[in-house]
């Protein structure tokens, strides 16, 4: 029995001497930061790429999205008007729409004068018949007007040139006849008184003289006072007759001349009418439909379209510009006269330059989403290629004023989590890294400015790795700091 025991005393040795084994290995671990927790941070240098936090001149900019526009086109719409005409007692019209009855193909290029579309031109060809029989009638009442008044400045030149003289002659000689009634009736009763007192004559005689010669007396005034009423009241009176009726017919004639001009100026409107609905290019271009998604408005034949409506877009493709769509966040940075670069999804081989010309003053409004927008207009400086077509998608960068001696750090650098940017600092081997939440200020398409939340020479990870960092990464903040003449960083690890 004694081997048995022997054998479980060294068993038991051996046991011993493994725990203590394990002791001083713990014991050493931990003295020298082989530990499970802090093994991991050495070496982070080879780990880990790091950018140091520096100060620089940030050439800022802005990108946003756009589309390639004409900045000069022609819009090419509906002209038909709503006309109402009257044709005896009753009323015609032709309102202010139209069916399309033809159109070219979308984006078909085409000279001045070319046909691009034809509209229903039946409803104003009647009414222009109708019309056309109105002018005439209006010229043969104009014409009947016109001579209804030379006959009225005939009657009046008839009267005063012919009548009046005429009926003053009739006075003249009638006066004449009772002067010389009247001067022979007087020399017969001069006779018959002398004779009376002669008693040649009797009484009753002189009385018939004297009579006849009250008679003659009497006869010479009433010749007188008709000539006298002629001249005074007669004449002037039938002449302002005959001059109201000139009058009354003049302006019957102006009226008829109106008329005329009237319905000649309707005429010639219906004839337009008629001729817009053959729709041509004003100039040399191609052609853009005018559809609007928003009102499931697409041209097309056999639609009706209204008065005033957009038909289609004639863009002049040697000045072109984008416009770009500024998101409400950054409308603020954005400024007339800023310079910009634009790039062509379509053409990626061109390169343009231009300026921010306006900003529209209200925003886009989407029903479909609560995000807002405000239209830009960038001016291309340079002629453009006439293979650019209006529509092609734009990227906009616009260059911001640089900013001198600001902290920044590479784009790379930069992570965001939960909607707060955070970067990754190094503190020191055998300390690991920081997660620290830091504030951005402008931005380049490398750099990054950061306003608070880093020191200049503090190093930072680029490209971080969140799933291989978790043991390497305290959010707390580092320990005391290393003296200011002793080397820190990835840097300095690497000696």
């Amino acid at each position: 029995m004694p081997a048995p025991k022997k054998i479980r005393s060294s068993l038991m040795m051996i046991a011993i001497a493994i725990a203590a084994g394990a002791s001083v290995w713990a014991y050493a671990a931990g003295a020298w930061g082989l530990s499970p927790g802090r093994g991991g941070r050495r070496n982070l240098a080879e780990k880990y790429h790091f950018a140091p936090v520096s100060r620089t001149v940030l050439e800022g900019s802005l990108t946003t999205q756009g589309r390639l526009e004409s900045s000069k086109r022609t819009v090419i719409e509906c002209e038909l008007e709503n006309i109402s005409i009257g044709i005896m007692g009753r009323s015609m019209s032709a309102g202010g729409a139209s069916r399309l009855l033809s159109v070219v193909p979308d984006g078909s290029r085409v000279k001045a004068g070319d046909v691009l579309a034809t509209l229903d031109s039946s409803g104003y060809e009647e009414l222009l018949r109708q019309q056309r029989m109105t002018v005439e009638r209006s010229r043969a009442d104009r014409h009947q007007s016109e001579l209804d008044l030379e006959v009225a400045k005939m009657a009046i030149s008839e009267y005063q040139d012919g009548t009046v003289a005429e009926t003053l002659k009739d006075h003249q000689r009638l006066i004449a006849l009772a002067e010389s009634e009247l001067t022979r009736s007087r020399g017969r009763l001069d006779w018959a008184t002398r004779m009376n007192v002669k008693g040649y004559v009797s009484t009753s005689v002189l009385k018939t003289e004297t009579q006849t010669y009250s008679k003659a007396q009497i006869a010479l005034e009433r010749a007188q006072g008709a000539r006298d009423l002629f001249e005074r009241y007669s004449s002037p009176k039938m002449i302002r007759q005959l001059e109201g009726v000139m009058l009354s017919r003049q302006a019957t004639l102006t009226y008829q001349d109106i008329r005329l001009q009237r319905n000649l100026d309707r005429l010639a409107k219906l004839e337009k009418q008629v001729e817009l609905c053959t729709i041509r290019a004003p100039h040399d271009g191609y052609i853009i439909y005018a559809n609007d998604p928003r009102r499931n408005v697409v041209i097309e034949a056999g639609i009706e379209v209204r008065q005033k409506q957009d038909l289609f877009y004639l863009p002049d493709l040697e000045r072109m510009e984008v416009v770009a769509l500024i998101h409400e966040s950054i409308v603020d940075r954005v400024t007339r006269g800023m310079k910009a670069r634009i790039a062509l999804e379509g053409a990626p081989d061109v390169m343009m330059t231009g300026r921010v010309q306006s900003i529209a003053p209200l925003p886009i409004f989407d029903h479909r989403s609560d995000v807002r927008y405000f239209e830009g207009i960038v001016k291309i400086e340079e002629a453009t290629r006439r293979d650019l077509m209006p529509g092609m998608t734009a990227r906009v960068d616009l260059s911001t004023p640089p900013k001198s001696n600001v902290l920044a750090v590479p784009v790379e650098a930069v992570t965001n989590e939960e909607g707060e940017d955070y970067c990754y600092v190094f503190r020191g081997e055998g300390d690991g890294l920081e997660k620290r939440r830091i504030a951005l200020g402008e931005a380049t398409h490398d750099m990054l400015e950061v306003a608070e939340g880093l020191e200049e020479g503090e190093q930072v990870v680029l490209n971080p790795r969140l799933d291989e960092m978790a043991d390497d990464v305290d959010d707390a903040p580092a320990p005391a700091a290393v003296p200011a003449d002793a080397p820190t960083g990835p840097i300095a690890a690497l000696r």
